[in-house]
């Protein structure tokens, strides 16, 4: 499966949260997996991510985010690793991808996370079994609105684009983002019996909703979060060596607002 990362609180460079600790979301893309507090490991998480990667953050004073894809290994990016030197984010979310051997899945920027609808960013770790099959259900279920913003073609972006619609035009709050998510996540269950693996990522430039989730008895993909003192990291692996990140359990969906830390149970 693929890795992400996410940082919130003072305004941070992008070089020194997604480059410089030990085990970065950059280096995660190459290193050995690091997945403490386990007692065993987890075959989701893929010791190599290197087939795109993406990374997202927010300006003050604009709505809308920016983002970077691209489909080089992310340590080899020298663009992206020159520009990550002068911009600076309070809110940063960054995503390695892999996708699996022989699978049908395209490498192309357009099927980097982080996507982007209006305000949000969303990105996605996890696997929708045999998606294919269920493809024409699903697009009949997303508005023809909203589906015009289609730009790949991820399981990940079709999830996506299904929240949203499942949102119908409400406004865009944590409670009604998480009505959605868990409706989609009701709705997918209901047309298939396939694995579904589901660690998300939503966030409007200030709060930020996560999901760890799997549809069967099986591990859903590694999920820490840890406060420092001036911020939170939510990540596929701890960044760093300290043993006091927290290991999210199975099947929640959680929020960060206001310096705050919820979960709840799907």
């Amino acid at each position: 499966m693929c890795r992400w990362f996410i940082y919130c609180g003072q305004e941070m460079l992008l070089e020194n949260i997604l480059y410089k600790s030990n085990h970065s979301i950059i280096k995660q893309s190459y290193l050995k997996k690091y997945t403490p507090f386990l007692e065993e490991l987890n075959n989701r998480d893929h010791e190599v991510n290197v087939d795109g990667f993406g990374i997202g953050w927010y300006i003050e004073n604009q709505k809308k985010p920016c983002y970077y894809t691209s489909i080089k290994t992310p340590w080899s990016d020298f663009n992206f690793r020159r520009l990550s030197k002068i911009l600076k984010s309070k809110l940063i979310f960054a995503h390695i991808r892999a996708i699996k051997p022989f699978s049908t899945g395209l490498i192309h920027e357009f099927n980097c996370h982080p996507f982007n609808f209006d305000n949000l960013l969303f990105m996605h770790n996890g696997d929708f079994k045999n998606f294919k099959n269920y493809l024409k259900i699903i697009i009949n279920k997303i508005d023809s609105d909203i589906f015009s913003h289609l730009s790949g073609n991820t399981d990940s972006e079709y999830i996506f684009l299904l929240i949203i619609s499942f949102l119908k035009n409400k406004e865009k709050n944590i409670e009604n983002i998480k009505i959605a998510i868990r409706q989609v996540i009701k709705y997918i269950n209901e047309i298939t019996t396939d694995i579904f693996s589901f660690n998300i990522a939503i966030t409007d430039g200030n709060f930020i909703i996560f999901t760890r989730y799997i549809s069967n008895d099986e591990k859903p993909p590694s999920l820490y979060y840890k406060f420092f003192d001036k911020h939170i990291c939510i990540s596929s692996e701890p960044i760093n060596d300290d043993d006091d990140w927290i290991y999210i359990p199975k099947n929640i969906i959680g929020y960060y607002n206001n310096k705050e830390i919820y979960i709840e149970k799907i």
